[in-house]
């Protein structure tokens, strides 16, 4: 097709269009991305993302620069060009191509990807030119062009903005659909942004704006990094910036013990010279021969290892751990020229360790993209084909680093771990102490008050006056010591096993009373917060609900107050305790299906299953179910415990059913908010496993649990 002054050709059909754009972008994310590096790459200092959200089926966006611009020229023979190189461009200077972030000449395709119809503005040389791709009616036959338009007619949003740039490039993109597009709020889409770029290392400024209400002012804020520098516990760092003083010097990492929780722990830096990061060597060429001199490579960069991965553990150390459906920060995020390669580069490293997901860190290698060398990078353009020699080397600088970062944080955990058990065991003696000093209280106080009889009736003996008194009280008295032997050796089997169930209720409630005294103690000396009053209410809700299942429980089993775990089959325990407990009220019918007739044998605590099962059957009564069935079996991989009821189901004002597992998030008028808190907490330390939830409203109530290895 021929170029005329008013239309401008590309060198592709709209069907080969489609078909690039949908292979290279995967979401709106990428191609944003891809068309604010263009603007990098035109040298600019000021690359400005406008997105109005009021209808989220028909958005807008609009990203302009203050680069280089184009003119006719420049977009005839440049832009439309699908696949011209910009680095073999003789009018960029070498210098500006060991920069460039784009390679293939395909960037321009996000706008395509993400609209049908979309507006090209740019100025240079003094002049402004307007041009529109529509797409919107046309055959996959059909040669995409831009048609030149008015740029009055366009309907920039950010037109103040616009107008104080002399040279530069606007996209203004409409129709787009971001319903799906995860993060609503500037501060989410600032930390996702700042994703794609190494923000400090640009010459360029980037920055953002999100209107989602009619009214709103066009306000824009600079996309920057916010890592959680303050929650890591272990540290590598080979830049020129001082990020170690980001660094905590100590940090808290989360135990099932308050007090344990409470003792600092100190920051481990890596030192960056043990560690080999660079060197020369001959790399194959994309003709397959090696290179004739040793190329140099430097893998630069930060890796960290958090002290926990849970937003509000996390939160302890640092305010500022940010963790949602959309943005993750344990990832090795790998950079080359600035840009993000591979947005997490664990899945090259394929480390299985327990602590791996731990990790974060922001690296460089720029060898992957070296103009000398074979392009590497996969079809999509966000990744690198995985047993290339370059990548396999930045592998195996990296295994050493992270291997380390690892160890340190297993340590200590591992340290934690023996802490845990030497405070119980402290904890144990404690209260078997306690108990003999009570016992020895109370023999005392007998002896005493037996000798005070004693002396009593001695006296008593002495007055002559009252002899036959004394004499007819000695005897009652004789006959109530025997009365009292005789009831002492007549207790039943009953009476003892009450006698033990108060034991465990003492036991429970003596811990109540610590933690009370302890958050007394916070409370006097002006250090109780409000994330204390939340513990202290978890801990007293949990032992609570712990002495609830001790009465429940202990009248129809085989208890012991030595030994708070039993071994046996938790499948028999569940079915024994759902026929003979819980089926004991009018208003729910409980039935236990098997299909997994075996079970699993192991040890558990009685107690902590009581606790699961009752909060379950007080749900399902609480959203009038008549019929709760508990299905015990096993699928390949793990045991599975569900429990489905025929109640009203979670309201469907609730957004995100993960809250309700929440401590304090009730959502019943007669709710507290802590029953699913609990069965949580119990699957998640007891049983190793985890819980799901699954309710329609009217369409009843689901509790799904996964744990062991079948």
């Amino acid at each position: 097709m021929q170029n005329t002054e008013s239309t401008i050709y590309f060198n592709f059909s709209y069907f080969a269009l489609r078909l690039l754009g949908k292979g290279l972008y995967s979401n709106h994310w990428t191609a944003i991305a891809e068309l604010v590096a263009n603007g990098l790459d035109a040298q600019a200092d000021s690359v400005k993302i406008y997105i109005n959200l009021i209808d989220q089926e028909n958005a807008s966006i609009e990203i302009f620069d203050n680069g280089s611009g184009m003119d006719y020229n420049d977009l005839s023979e440049k832009y439309v060009l699908i696949g011209k190189d910009k680095r073999e461009d003789d009018q960029i200077s070498e210098e500006i191509k060991k920069q460039l972030m784009g390679r293939k000449g395909i960037g321009k395709l996000a706008a395509l990807y993400m609209s049908n119809k979309y507006y090209l503005v740019s100025k240079k040389n003094g002049k402004e030119t307007a041009w529109c791709l529509d797409a919107s009616n046309v055959k996959d036959s059909d040669i995409p062009k831009l048609d030149k338009c008015i740029v009055s007619n366009i309907g920039i949003e950010c037109y103040q903005e616009w107008e104080k740039i002399q040279t530069g490039t606007l996209i203004r993109l409409t129709n787009v659909n971001l319903t799906n597009f995860g993060v609503k709020t500037l501060e989410g889409l600032k930390a996702r942004l700042s994703d794609f770029y190494l923000t400090d290392e640009l010459k360029g400024k980037i920055e953002v704006c999100v209107i989602n209400n009619a009214g709103d002012n066009i306000s824009f804020e600079e996309v920057k990094k916010s890592i959680a520098f303050k929650n890591f516990y272990a540290f590598y760092n080979n830049t020129d910036v001082d990020l170690e003083s980001k660094l905590s010097k100590y940090v808290k990492i989360g135990s099932t013990i308050e007090e344990i929780t409470e003792i600092p722990r100190k920051v481990q830096v890596l030192d960056a010279n043990n560690y080999e990061i660079e060197g020369k060597k001959n790399f194959i060429k994309a003709d397959g021969t090696l290179t004739k001199e040793k190329m140099p490579y430097r893998m630069t960069g930060w890796i960290g290892i958090h002290t926990s991965i849970k937003k509000v553990e996390a939160q302890w150390n640092d305010e500022e751990y940010l963790k949602n459906k959309v943005y993750r920060p344990n990832q090795l995020r790998l950079y080359v020229r600035n840009k993000l390669a591979v947005e997490n580069f664990l899945d090259y490293v394929k480390n299985t360790q327990a602590f791996a997901n731990y990790i974060e860190g922001e690296i460089s290698f720029d060898i992957l993209d070296d103009n000398e060398l074979g392009d590497i990078a996969t079809s999509n353009r966000q990744g690198f084909v995985e047993d290339n020699e370059r990548v396999q080397l930045l592998i195996d600088i990296l295994k050493p680093i992270i291997n380390a970062l690892i160890r340190a944080r297993s340590n200590i955990g591992t340290q934690i771990n023996n802490e845990e058990k030497e405070f119980r065991r402290a904890e144990t003696e404690r209260i078997e102490k306690e108990r003999r000093e009570e016992e020895e209280r109370r023999i005392k106080a007998e002896r005493e008050r037996e000798a005070a009889v004693a002396q009593k009736e001695q006296a008593e003996k002495e007055k002559n006056e009252q002899e036959k008194r004394a004499e007819l009280l000695n005897a009652h008295l004789g006959s109530e010591k025997k009365r009292n032997h005789f009831l002492v050796d007549s207790l039943d089997e009953d009476q003892i096993n009450f006698a033990k169930r108060l034991h465990m209720i003492r036991i429970n409630s003596s811990t109540i009373s610590k933690v009370v005294k302890n958050n007394v103690m916070k409370l006097k000396r002006g250090k109780f917060k409000e994330e204390d009053a939340w513990d202290c209410l978890k801990k007293i809700s949990y032992l609570n609900s712990r002495m609830q299942a001790v009465l429940e429980y202990s009248a129809m089993a085989q208890f012991n107050t030595k030994e708070e775990f039993m071994e046996g089959n938790l499948f028999d325990f569940i079915e024994e305790y759902a026929m003979n407990i819980l089926n004991r009220s009018d208003r729910l019918k409980v039935q236990v299906v098997r299909s997994d007739t075996e079970g699993i044998e192991m040890k558990f605590v009685p107690q902590n299953i009581a606790i699961i099962l009752d909060n379950v059957v007080s749900n399902s009564t609480k959203y009038n179910a008549n019929e709760l069935r508990v299905l015990l079996g096993k699928d390949e991989k793990q045991y599975t415990i569900d429990f489905i009821d025929d109640g009203d189901g979670v309201s469907s004002d609730i957004a995100d059913l993960n809250e309700l597992f929440e401590f304090g998030k009730g959502y019943t008028l007669t709710g507290t908010g802590v029953g699913l808190y609990h069965i949580k907490d119990i699957v998640e330390k007891d049983l190793q496993g985890t819980v799901t939830i699954e309710s329609e409203p009217q369409k009843g109530f689901a509790l799904h649990v996964r744990f062991g290895k079948v």
